[in-house]
């Protein structure tokens, strides 16, 4: 499928989207959003200031500051307790358990203790997104540590290449799939738990916006502060993240023994 497919593929359903929409609109007005209503709703929070007189974008930049702050944290814990539980069998044994029962825990039993021991503020917030989404990140890795081509480490090491050469130049370019993974599930999972901690603890941020309105029950603001977020993390993708995975993972080979010729 080439290019021009995709994006007609891609256009058709967005308009198939905003057709079953704005039928569920005229069919179940009571419950469903009309796309007219949500639309006129859009124009208003984008142009209108709103509580404490900040327009959505001071509430965007809230939540997107969080979300990213945490996964850079978590990107670099997960990240290195991924890899050390998939190349250490000892360390593996001991905390595959705690790994597997920290991914149980309820993320909002999560959010409601860190506001227990932080406070109702955004430290607890920077607390909460971080321990809630590092274990996704450590799971992805450990696999992905674990398909690690011992050789090449071996290699390395009998070409005299130190343990941070090795790391850079052989164990993350095979784990960089995973990185790509762990980053998208990561991005996933943290923005619901950010919009969690806003609507919970804070008063700003997306998340605050949504129980706002939840409260008054204006479900046509509610979805126009969803579309805001969604479209932000829609340009994430595939402005940033699609490009840069496609640039890192260049070196590797389309088909078996054959790189496609650009």
């Amino acid at each position: 499928m080439n290019r021009l497919q995709r994006h007609l593929y891609t256009v058709a359903s967005v308009i198939s989207l905003l057709a079953l929409w704005y039928a569920g609109g005229v069919a179940f007005p009571q419950v469903f959003p009309g796309l007219p209503e949500t639309f006129a709703a859009l124009v208003v929070v984008l142009t209108t200031p709103g509580p404490y007189d900040n327009m959505f974008y001071f509430h965007v930049w809230k939540t997107i500051e969080m979300l990213f702050a945490s996964l850079f944290v978590s990107m670099i814990a997960g990240t290195f307790l991924g890899i050390a539980l998939g190349r250490n069998e000892t360390l593996e044994s001991t905390l595959s358990m705690w790994i597997y029962g920290w991914l149980a825990i309820p993320s909002l039993v999560i959010v409601f203790v860190s506001a227990i021991w932080i406070g109702f503020n955004a430290n607890s917030g920077y607390f909460a997104v971080p321990v809630v989404i590092t274990p996704f990140i450590a799971l992805n890795m450990w696999e992905g540590a674990r398909t690690l081509d011992a050789d090449l480490a071996e290699m390395a090491e009998f070409f005299g290449a130190g343990r941070v050469q090795t790391f850079t130049d052989i164990i993350i370019p095979q784990l960089a799939p995973f990185l790509f993974a762990s980053f998208r599930s990561a991005l996933s999972v943290g923005w619901k738990i950010t919009l969690l901690v806003e609507a919970f603890l804070l008063t700003r941020g997306v998340g605050f916006m949504f129980r706002r309105y939840f409260d008054q029950y204006d479900l046509p603001t509610m979805m126009s502060w969803l579309i805001i977020f969604v479209v932000f993390l829609i340009v994430v993708e595939y402005g940033v993240l699609a490009p840069l995975h496609e640039r890192v993972m260049r070196w590797r080979p389309d088909a078996e023994g054959v790189r496609v010729a650009e």
